[in-house]
C-alpha cells in the first residue's frame, strides 16, 4: 500500500512542471467520452462569411434513427473536430456557438469498410445576440438503457422529491425501508457509490446520510445489477450509483433551492462554479431538517404445548424522529497539460439525528387479566461526521483507448451516540431501571488504485489495474444502570470495546472486443482480504484471510437498430460488517436484542442475467430475467425463546447457511409522446430460496413481486404534472413475513422566468398507505411489529440559477460513460 501510494505521488510530480507551460489559448479540445466502435466524424468549423474558423463550437453528433444524442466535442481553435470512437451507423451533426445559428449537416455513414466520415466546412452564419428573452431547452432522455447498466435522471423520475433517500424509492428495482435502508431486487447487500467511489459509510450510517442530502445536488443514479471483473465484487445484488451534479463551462454559474413542508421538513442548498483557462471550481452545500412523528407497536404472544397462549405483551409507541445534516461538496480541475489533468475532491459532512419516544407497555396473563402496566421511555441523540478527500491524476494519451488514471483517497468518520432510557408507572412518576447508553466509533479509511486502459487494436481493449484498501475501526461502548433510581450508577457487564482492521489488496484484468453487430466482454479480479476483530475488554481475537477470484463475462448482440440482446455472468462477494460480528448484546427494547457473530465466513453469489432491449420511437421497452446462487449465505437466526442479561427476549443473530438462491425477472418500460408527457413502468418478480443446510432449521421460499409507475404531463412548456406510485407485495422471509407497502406523490412544477425560477409543490403518500408491518416467530413467541412516520404532507421548493453552468472535468473512478456499449474505445 505504501509503495502505491508513493507511485502515485510521484506520477503527480512529474506532470506538475507542465502547468507552468500551459496558457488559456493552448488549451485543448475536451470531447466527451464517445461511444464503442471503430469510426469517427471529422471536420472543420467556420464562419459563412469569412471562412475563418470558429474556435470552441459545439458539435454534437446525434443518430438518424431516433435523433438521439451519441457523442459530442468542442472545436479546437483552428476550428477542427474530432470525434472517435462511433459505432457503424448513420448520423448527422448540429453545430452551434453564441453568436451564430445553429447549422444541422446531412447525414454522414459510418461503415465498418470506410469507419472514416469527413463532414468537411461546417459554416455558420452570424446572427443578433439578444442577451434577455432567450429559453434555451436541453431534453435528455429521462431513462438511458445501456447493457451494463441503466441510467435514471433525478429530475425525470423524481422531479419532486426532497433527499436522496426518496430519489432512490422513484428508481425501479430499488427499494427503501422505513429505516432507511437500500436494497435491490429485494437484496439489502447492494453497494451504494457516490459519483463513482464506494460509499465509506454503511447501514444505518448511510441512512442518515441519504436522507440529509438534498435532492437537487443529485445529477442521475446508475443501477449496475451486474457489473464487470473491474468493479469491486462487494454487493450481491449489484452497485447503484449516485452521480452528483458539478454545476461548473465557461464563466460563473451559481443556484440557491429553498424548500418546507406542513410536515417540519426544510431543505436548502446552493452552489456555485467557476471555470477559467485551464482551472475549474465547483462548490456545493446543502442543509436539510427532517423531523417526524413516530408511531408502532410491537405485540409479543407466548405459547406453550398445542400452541396454547401463555401470555400477552402489548407495547403502543409514541415519539419523534429528528434527522438533520450539512453537506459540503467541494472540486478543483486543473489541466495540467494537453494530456494530464490533476482532480482534487473534497467532501465533509455533519449530520445528527435525535429520538424522543414513549412506549406503553402492558402485560396480560393467558386469559387476558391485566398484569403490569408502565412506560419506558427512550432519548436517543446520535452526531456524527466524515471528512473525505480525493487526489486523482489522468493522463489521457487517446481518448479511451489509451489512457492510465490514479488516486488516492482518504477518510475519517466520527460517531457519537448517547441514549437514555427509563421506567415510569406512571407520567411524572419516578424513574426506574435507568439506564444510560454512549457508543464512541472512529474509523479511518486509505484508499490506492492505479488504472490503464490501452486499445491493442481497432476493436479489442484491454483495461487493467490495482486497488489497495485499508480500514481501522475503533468503537467503545458504555452502559451505565440505575435500577432503583437513586441516582447511583453502575457499569454494566453490557460494556465493551471492539477493535477491527480490515485491507483488501485487489488486481483486475477486463478484455473487451466491439464489432458491428457482437460485442464481447471477459475479466477476472484476484483479491486478498484480511480482517482482525478483537474485543477490548477481553483480549479475544477472531482473525480471518481469504484469497478469492471473481471471473467475469458479458456478450451482447445487435439483433437490429432497435434489438439488443445481452447475457451476463458475475461472482460477487460480501464479507460481514461490524455489526454483524460484534458478539456484544445491543438491546432494541425490553423484549428484542442483537448478537452479532464473530466466526462468520463471507457469502459468495454467482449472477447470471439476461436482458432483451427494445427502442421505439415513442420509448423503450426492456425485459432482464436473472438468476442467482449464494454460498455460505448469511441470514439472520431469531431466536425467540432466548435469555440474555437475565431477561426472556427475542434475540436476533447471524449465522451461515448453507446455499440462497433466488430467480425472477425486470421488465421496465419507458414512454415519451414528444413533449407533452413521458413516464416509466416498472414490474420486478422474484423468488428467493434459502437452504439452511443439516445443521440449521432456517429455510425460505418465497415468491414476492413489486411495480412502479412514475409519468410527467407537460400541459404548456412551463406548467408539469407529475403522479408516481409504487407497490410491494407481501415477501415471506427466514421465520417470519413482510407485509404489503405502497405509497403515492403527487406534484406540479411550474417555471418562471425561463429557466431561471422553478416552483415545484408535492403531496406525499396522498392516501396515508407509508408503513413497515412485519410478522415474525416460531411455535414458541409471535411477535408483530408495526412502524409508521408521519409522510403525509405538503412540501414546497423553490429553485433559482444563475450564468452558465461550467463543466467540471474530473476523473470519476467506476463510472463508464453514458454509451450504448460497455466497451468504449
Amino acid at each position: 500500500m505504501h509503495r502505491i501510494v508513493l507511485a502515485t505521488l510521484a506520477i503527480l510530480a512529474s506532470g506538475a512542471p507542465a502547468l507552468q507551460a500551459q496558457t488559456p489559448a493552448q488549451r485543448p479540445a475536451a470531447p466527451q467520452p464517445p461511444a464503442a466502435g471503430p469510426g469517427e466524424i471529422r471536420g472543420t468549423v467556420v464562419d459563412a462569411g469569412s471562412s475563418a474558423p470558429v474556435a470552441r463550437a459545439s458539435v454534437a453528433v446525434l443518430s438518424t434513427r431516433d435523433s438521439a444524442l451519441v457523442a459530442g466535442a468542442i472545436a479546437r481553435p483552428d476550428g477542427t473536430f474530432r470525434i472517435q470512437g462511433l459505432r457503424p451507423g448513420t448520423y448527422y451533426l448540429r453545430v452551434s456557438m453564441m453568436g451564430y445559428g445553429a447549422q444541422t449537416t446531412g447525414q454522414l455513414t459510418v461503415a465498418e469498410a470506410s469507419p472514416r466520415a469527413n463532414a468537411g466546412n461546417v459554416r455558420l452564419a452570424r446572427s443578433a445576440l439578444m442577451l434577455e428573452g432567450i429559453d434555451v431547452t436541453a431534453q435528455r432522455q429521462a431513462v438511458i438503457i445501456a447493457p451494463d447498466r441503466n441510467t435514471y435522471q433525478t429530475r425525470d423520475v423524481a422531479p419532486a422529491a426532497t433527499n436522496a433517500s426518496e430519489v432512490l424509492e422513484a428508481v425501479p428495482a430499488v427499494q427503501v425501508d422505513a429505516d432507511g435502508k437500500v436494497s435491490l431486487r429485494g437484496n439489502e447487500n447492494v453497494v451504494v457509490q457516490i459519483n463513482g467511489r464506494p460509499s465509506p459509510i454503511r447501514g444505518s450510517q448511510l441512512a442518515g446520510y441519504l436522507k440529509q442530502l438534498p435532492a437537487n445536488t443529485l445529477d442521475r443514479v446508475e443501477v449496475v445489477p451486474n457489473p464487470s471483473a473491474k468493479y469491486d465484487p462487494e454487493g450481491m445484488a449489484g452497485i447503484i450509483n449516485i452521480v452528483l451534479k458539478q454545476n461548473v463551462d465557461l464563466g460563473l454559474s451559481g443556484g440557491l433551492t429553498l424548500g418546507a413542508s406542513t410536515a417540519d421538513r426544510y431543505t436548502a442548498a446552493g452552489n456555485v462554479g467557476y471555470q477559467r483557462g485551464p482551472a475549474t471550481f465547483a462548490l456545493n452545500y446543502g442543509f436539510s431538517s427532517d423531523d417526524r412523528a413516530l408511531y408502532g407497536v410491537n405485540d409479543r404472544t407466548r405459547y406453550g404445548a398445542l400452541k396454547t397462549p401463555l401470555s400477552f405483551t402489548e407495547q403502543d409507541i409514541r415519539g419523534t424522529n429528528g434527522n438533520a445534516g450539512h453537506n459540503l461538496n467541494a472540486a478543483v480541475d486543473l489541466r495540467l497539460s494537453e494530456r494530464d489533468v490533476l482532480s482534487n475532491a473534497l467532501q465533509l459532512n455533519s449530520r445528527g439525528s435525535t429520538e424522543d419516544s414513549r412506549s406503553a407497555y402492558t402485560e396480560w396473563n393467558a386469559t387476558r387479566l391485566l398484569l403490569d402496566a408502565y412506560d419506558r421511555v427512550r432519548d436517543s441523540d446520535q452526531d456524527a461526521r466524515m471528512f473525505d478527500y480525493t487526489l486523482a491524476f489522468k493522463r489521457t494519451l487517446q481518448p479511451q483507448r489509451h489512457e492510465i488514471s490514479a488516486e488516492v483517497r482518504v477518510n475519517r468518520m466520527e460517531d457519537d451516540d448517547r441514549t437514555a432510557l427509563w421506567r415510569q408507572t406512571t407520567a411524572g412518576g419516578p424513574q426506574l431501571d435507568g439506564e444510560n447508553n454512549r457508543t464512541d466509533s472512529r474509523s479511518q479509511q486509505l484508499t490506492a488504485q492505479v488504472d490503464y486502459t490501452r486499445s491493442l487494436s481497432p476493436q479489442l481493449k484491454l483495461e487493467t489495474g490495482y486497488k489497495g484498501n485499508t480500514r481501522a475501526l475503533d468503537r467503545d461502548y458504555t452502559v451505565l444502570k440505575d435500577p432503583l433510581g437513586s441516582g447511583e450508577w453502575v457499569r454494566s457487564d453490557l460494556s465493551n470495546a471492539l477493535e477491527f482492521d480490515e485491507s483488501v489488496n485487489a488486481v483486475y484484468g477486463v478484455l473487451s472486443r466491439g464489432g458491428a453487430k457482437t460485442e464481447l466482454q471477459a475479466g477476472l479480479r484476484a483479491e486478498y482480504a484480511s480482517r482482525d476483530f478483537s474485543l477490548g475488554d477481553t483480549g479475544e481475537r477472531f482473525p480471518h484471510d481469504d484469497t478469492s477470484f471473481f471471473p467475469s463475462g458479458l456478450v451482447s448482440h445487435k439483433l437490429s437498430d432497435q434489438t439488443q440482446v445481452k447475457l451476463s455472468y458475475s461472482r460477487r462477494v460480501r464479507r460481514p460488517g461490524t455489526q454483524e460480528l460484534n458478539p456484544f448484546p445491543a438491546f432494541f427494547d425490553q423484549q428484542n436484542v442483537f448478537l452479532g457473530n464473530p466466526r462468520l465466513n463471507p457469502e459468495y453469489t454467482d449472477a447470471l442475467e439476461l436482458s432483451l432491449q427494445q427502442s421505439m420511437k415513442t420509448g423503450s421497452l426492456q425485459l432482464s430475467p436473472f438468476y442467482r446462487r449464494t454460498t455460505d449465505v448469511i441470514r439472520a437466526a431469531i431466536n425467540t425463546a432466548d435469555t440474555v442479561s437475565g431477561r426472556e427476549v427475542t434475540s436476533v443473530s447471524f449465522q451461515n447457511l448453507d446455499t440462497g438462491s433466488s430467480w425472477g425477472a425486470d421488465l421496465n418500460g419507458t414512454m415519451r409522446l414528444g413533449q407533452a408527457f413521458n413516464g416509466l413502468a416498472a414490474v420486478n418478480v422474484f423468488q428467493m430460496v434459502t437452504d439452511g443446510g443439516s445443521q440449521s432449521t432456517l429455510s425460505s421460499n418465497a415468491v414476492t413481486w413489486s411495480a412502479r409507475l412514475n409519468g410527467t404531463l407537460n400541459v404548456s412548456p412551463r406548467t408539469s404534472f407529475t403522479a408516481s406510485y409504487f407497490y410491494r407485495a407481501p415477501m415471506a422471509i427466514e421465520g417470519g413475513r413482510f407485509e404489503a407497502f405502497s405509497f403515492a406523490n403527487l406534484s406540479v412544477r411550474q417555471k418562471l422566468y425561463g429557466e431561471k425560477l422553478n416552483v415545484t409543490l408535492r403531496l406525499s403518500d396522498p392516501f396515508n398507505t407509508q408503513r413497515f408491518r412485519v410478522r415474525a416467530g416460531d411455535d414458541n413467541v409471535l411477535q408483530v411489529t408495526e412502524r409508521t412516520q408521519t409522510s403525509r404532507a405538503l412540501h414546497l421548493t423553490v429553485q433559482s440559477t444563475f450564468g452558465r453552468p461550467p463543466r467540471v472535468r474530473q476523473p470519476r473512478r467506476e463510472v463508464q460513460p453514458e454509451s450504448t456499449s460497455p466497451f468504449p474505445g
